[in-house]
C-alpha cells in the first residue's frame, strides 16, 4: 500500500499559475548573509580594539600597511585613471538603482526581498570597513613623526635673520616664476610629469618609518564635486592611491599632492602630512616646488615674531613679501568662497566625524597641529606681574616655537 502523499501549498499569480515556492531559499539566503556579516564583524571589531597600542600600530603600519599598499598599488598604478573615482560613480548608479528598488519593493510589499538586500549591503560595508582599518586605521595611533627640527633657542634677532633669509628666495621665486592670467604660478609641468616629480621627492625620505612605496598621484576627472565639498585631495589606501583635485588653484594642487603623498608614505595625521608635505618642498632643489612650499608655510614662518613681541618686524617683513603672492591668495580665496557653503559645511562635519572616529580629539583642527607654539611669562609669585630681566628690564618671554617654526630653523642651519 503506497504512503498518502502531502500536499504542498503554493502560492498562485494573478494569472492562475503556480508560484515558485520559495520561502526556504529566502530564509537559508538571510541566515547565509547574516552569518557572513557577523563573521566580518569579527576581525573589525578586533582591530579597532587594539589599534590603540601605539607599540601595535607602529608595527602594523610598518608591515601590514606597507605590504598591502605596495602589492595594490603597483597594480592600480598601472591604470591610466583613478580607481577610486571609478569606483564612486558605480557607487552613484548602483545606490540609485537600489533607492529605486526599495521603492518598488515597498510598494509591491516584498518585504524579505529587502530584508535580503539589507544584509547583503550590510556584508558589502563590513568587508569594506575591514579593507580600510587594514590599510588605513592603525596610522593615527602611531609613534609621533620624526622631522628634522632646530634645538636652537633663537631669540627674536636670530628669527629676523633666518626669516629674511627664506623671504629673499621667497621673493625671487614669486617675481621670476610664470603666472596666469589670475595671478596664480604656472605650474610648468603636465599633472603626470608633476605627479613622478613629487614621487621622486619622496624618495629622498631614507627613515623606516615612512613606507618604501610611493604611489603616482592621480586627478580625478571629476573635480568639480571635490571643489563643491571644499576637498582638495583624497588618499585611499585600500586601492593605494592618492587622488587630486586638479580644479583647485595651482599651487594648491601642488600643496595637495605633497600632502597626499604624506599619506601615502604611513603619515595618517593631518598635522603631519602637512608637516612633512612642506618639509619635502622647501628642501627641493626645483624653484617651482619651493615656491609651493613658501606659499602654504611663510606666514606660519614669519609668526615667529609675534612670539618675541616684536610686532613691528613682523609687519615691516610681512609687506615686503612680493604683492603677486597675496594676488595668487586672493584669487585663491575668491574661488573657495564661490562654492556651495552647504555643501561644504556638510563635507566639513563628516571630516570632522571621521578624524575624531579615528582617535583625533580636535578633528578637522589638527590640520594645524604642526603649528602650535607656546609662550610662557612667568609671573612674581608674590605681586603676581611678570617677571623682567634683571639686566635689560625686559618682561621674560620663554617661546617653545612651533614643529613648523623649528623645522624652518633646521633648514636655515643646514641649508
Amino acid at each position: 500500500m503506497l504512503a498518502p502523499v502531502k500536499k504542498m501549498r503554493r502560492r498562485y499569480t494573478s494569472d492562475g499559475f503556480r508560484t515558485v515556492n520559495v520561502k526556504r531559499r529566502l530564509r537559508l539566503a538571510c541566515f547565509i548573509l547574516g552569518a557572513v556579516c557577523c563573521a566580518l564583524a569579527i576581525p573589525m571589531l578586533v582591530m579597532l580594539a587594539v589599534r590603540d597600542n601605539a607599540h601595535l600600530a607602529e608595527w602594523w603600519t610598518r608591515n601590514i600597511q606597507a605590504g598591502w599598499e605596495k602589492a595594490v598599488g603597483t597594480m592600480t598604478d598601472i591604470m591610466p585613471f583613478s580607481v577610486l573615482e571609478f569606483f564612486i560613480v558605480i557607487g552613484i548608479l548602483l545606490g540609485c538603482y537600489l533607492i529605486a528598488r526599495l521603492f518598488i519593493d515597498l510598494c509591491t510589499a516584498k518585504f524579505k526581498r529587502i530584508i535580503t538586500g539589507a544584509l547583503a549591503l550590510a556584508v558589502g560595508g563590513c568587508y569594506l570597513l575591514n579593507l580600510y582599518i587594514l590599510s588605513m586605521g592603525f596610522g593615527y595611533y602611531r609613534y609621533p613623526m620624526p622631522i628634522p627640527q632646530s634645538s636652537t633657542a633663537y631669540d627674536n634677532a636670530g628669527a629676523i635673520e633666518a626669516i629674511e633669509y627664506f623671504l629673499d628666495d621667497y621673493n625671487y621665486l614669486a617675481n621670476t616664476l610664470e603666472r596666469d592670467g589670475n595671478g596664480c604660478v604656472v605650474c610648468p609641468y603636465s599633472f603626470s610629469e608633476l605627479a613622478e616629480l613629487m614621487r621622486a621627492e619622496y624618495e629622498r625620505l631614507d627613515d623606516p618609518y615612512f613606507s618604501e612605496y610611493t604611489p603616482k598621484a592621480k586627478p580625478v576627472v571629476n573635480s568639480w564635486y571635490l571643489s563643491d565639498m571644499l576637498i582638495t585631495g583624497v588618499t585611499f589606501l585600500p586601492f593605494g592611491e592618492a587622488t587630486l583635485n586638479v580644479d583647485a588653484p595651482p599651487s594648491v594642487v601642488t600643496l595637495t599632492t605633497a600632502h597626499e603623498l604624506a599619506h601615502a608614505k604611513g603619515v595618517q595625521r593631518e598635522g603631519d602630512a602637512n608637516l612633512l608635505a612642506r618639509y619635502i618642498l622647501l628642501t627641493s632643489d626645483n624653484g617651482y616646488l619651493r615656491y609651493c612650499g613658501y606659499y602654504g608655510a611663510f606666514n606660519n614662518f614669519l609668526s615667529a615674531l609675534l612670539l618675541t613681541g616684536d610686532y613691528k618686524s613682523y609687519n615691516k617683513l610681512g609687506a615686503s613679501v612680493s604683492p603677486l603672492v597675496s594676488k595668487e591668495r586672493a584669487y585663491a580665496r575668491e574661488y573657495w568662497n564661490s562654492q556651495p557653503d552647504i555643501i561644504g559645511s556638510i563635507a566639513e562635519f563628516f571630516n570632522n566625524l571621521y578624524l575624531q572616529s579615528n582617535g583625533v580629539q580636535n578633528g578637522t583642527g589638527s590640520y594645524d597641529d604642526g603649528n602650535k607654539s607656546e609662550v610662557i611669562i612667568p609671573t612674581d609669585p608674590e605681586t603676581g606681574e611678570p617677571e623682567k630681566d634683571p639686566e635689560t628690564g625686559e618682561v621674560i618671554r620663554i617661546i617653545n616655537y612651533s614643529q613648523i617654526q623649528k623645522m624652518f630653523f633646521w633648514i636655515y642651519e643646514n641649508g
